[in-house]
């Protein structure tokens, strides 16, 4: 009740003071309002367009280059088509679309500082392969995966990939699988050069729900991707 007679009077108290200004000052009032309002409804317009130009913008072509307020400014190296590629895992199909290797500059505070959290030092840049893939369990089981967990580049140096999950990275974007069901949004990054022209991806295991059954565990395959 406090609240609503603080506003009633708040209400008085600007009836009051509008009506000792009287007319002329009504009238300056309103253009006022009506110069802030067009104002505003130019910078909102401002903002959307940006924003909307911004998420329309996609890395289609090599030299391709965007600013994402929540990284920094991603440059697309490579791009190849890997839709060739599958792995099959028990009642588990994988099938992968494209890879990229995509550098950020001009890190954001946010981005840098789950860099460091992950990788240590004082990162200036960070360059990665994206891969995208999709996944189906063509059995009648539920089954459990979580992604790739191991990787391996062209020359030899081997990384965990864990740190995709506290990036929120979709790797894979769920861990539970119905049977016979496909999620199609999946990815996994693995820090690389820029030159880098293969990884290779060892996938993690598959179990069944049912841990009776005969096959309830298949071991996990490696698959090499070229970039």
């Amino acid at each position: 009740m406090k609240k609503y007679g603080v506003l009633f009077f708040a209400l008085l108290l600007c009836f009051a003071l509008s009506a000792c200004g009287g007319n002329s000052t009504n009238a300056n009032s309103k253009e006022q309002e009506k110069d802030t309002k067009a104002t505003e409804s130019e910078n909102d317009n401002s903002n959307n367009n940006t924003q909307e130009e911004s998420s329309k913008k996609t890395l289609n072509k090599v030299g391709d280059s965007l600013y994402d307020p929540n990284t920094g400014t991603v440059t697309l190296n490579a791009m190849k088509d890997i839709s060739n590629k599958k792995l099959i895992i028990g009642d588990l199909k994988v099938n992968f679309l494209n890879a990229k290797v995509i550098t950020v500059t001009n890190l954001s505070d946010a981005f840098k500082a789950e860099l460091k959290e992950n990788f240590g030092g004082e990162p200036k840049e960070f360059t990665y392969a994206q891969i995208l893939y999709k996944t189906e369990n063509t059995g009648n089981d539920e089954i459990s995966w979580s992604g790739f967990h191991t990787a391996v580049t062209s020359d030899g140096q081997q990384m965990d990939l864990d740190f995709n999950l506290s990036l929120g990275i979709p790797n894979p974007s769920s861990i539970d699988m119905m049977s016979n069901s496909k999620i199609d949004d999946n990815m996994v990054w693995v820090p690389v050069k820029k030159d880098e022209k293969s990884v290779r991806l060892k996938a993690d295991d598959v179990l069944k729900r049912d841990n009776s059954k005969k096959d309830f565990i298949v071991y996990g395959k490696e698959i090499k991707i070229d970039l």
